[in-house]
Formats: C-alpha cells, sequence, structure tokens
C-alpha cells in the first residue's frame, strides 16, 4: 500500500508541475471591423432561399478609465490590489501545497495531524464574537472592510484608493 501511495503522490506532483509549465494563451483582439461575407449555398430543386449576410459587429465599448486624468489614489488603489491578489494566490498556492504534503506524509504514517486542534486554532485566531455571544466565521464582507481599513489608515484619498483597489483586483 505505501509503495501505491508514493506513486500516487508522484504522479500528482508530475501533474502540478505540468499545468505550471502550460504556457499562457492569449487571444487576438477582432482586427476587422466587417464579419466575414457569408458564402450563399447553390439553388437546390428550385426552393432557393437567399442567405443573408451578417451585420457587421458593432464597436467595442469604450473604458470609463481615463488613463490621463488618474489620481495618486487611484494608482496606490491599483497598484495594493494587483499586489494582493497576486500575493493570495502565492499564499493559496503554497497552503494548498503545505496540506497535501501533510496528507501525503500522514498517508505513510510519518507524521500525524490533529485536524480537530488545528480547526479549533483558526477558529480562535478568525472567528469574532457578536453582539449575542456567538461565534461567527469571516466573510468576504469583513475581510474586504478589514483590508481596506488597514490600507487607507491615515490616507486622505480613500475614495480613489478604493476604486483603484476594485480595479487592480480585477486586472491582477
Amino acid at each position: 500500500m505505501p509503495r501505491y501511495m508514493m506513486k500516487v503522490g508522484l504522479v500528482s506532483v508530475g501533474l502540478g508541475l505540468t499545468f505550471l509549465a502550460a504556457p499562457v494563451i492569449y487571444c487576438d483582439p477582432v482586427t476587422s471591423k466587417t464579419a466575414p461575407s457569408a458564402t450563399i449555398p447553390p439553388p437546390s430543386q428550385g426552393k432557393a432561399a437567399p442567405v443573408q449576410p451578417s451585420q457587421p459587429l458593432p464597436p467595442p465599448p469604450s473604458s470609463s478609465v481615463n488613463f490621463y486624468e488618474l489620481t495618486f489614489g487611484t494608482v496606490c488603489g491599483i497598484c495594493a490590489g494587483v499586489f494582493v491578489k497576486k500575493g493570495a494566490k502565492a499564499v493559496a498556492f503554497v497552503m494548498g501545497g503545505v496540506f497535501v504534503l501533510l496528507q501525503y506524509l500522514g498517508s505513510l504514517s510519518l507524521v500525524r495531524v490533529d485536524w480537530n486542534r488545528t480547526a479549533t486554532r483558526f477558529e480562535n485566531l478568525f472567528y469574532r464574537k457578536d453582539a449575542t455571544g456567538a461565534k461567527r466565521p469571516p466573510n468576504v464582507g469583513s475581510l474586504f472592510r478589514w483590508i481596506i481599513d488597514f490600507l487607507t489608515a491615515d490616507f486622505q484619498q480613500r475614495a480613489s484608493f478604493v476604486a483603484g483597489f476594485a480595479l487592480g483586483l480585477r486586472i491582477g
């Protein structure tokens, strides 16, 4: 059984490395404003129905971001948003790798992880008590508010920073 688990672990690591080495695929933008004309099939048995060529595509919508009028708060927000998104991905990748490694080592009986104790420590660290005294897990809204409050402490351009931060999370 341990040999089987070792093979499964090796295959999992190999597949993970394959996904990391995969090339990034970029889509080409639409270069022409007119769609290619449809070909008309030859008439059959006197029941010819002409095919109408498709209408040209409408122009893409213009961006609501004017790159010539970005404020200091917006630029800081964009940079912070990109940094937070990339950092969160890196932390999630590392934490996932640690979890998989611990599970693998546990399956080989090299380590024993007390997941109940780990869950209790997580709850004590991140859960908050509400007005009734019940423990509440963190949600996306409370995390976002905490990050914004942390990043905009003593920062005057809060509104433009928040808009830039949201844009940075989107483009990051």
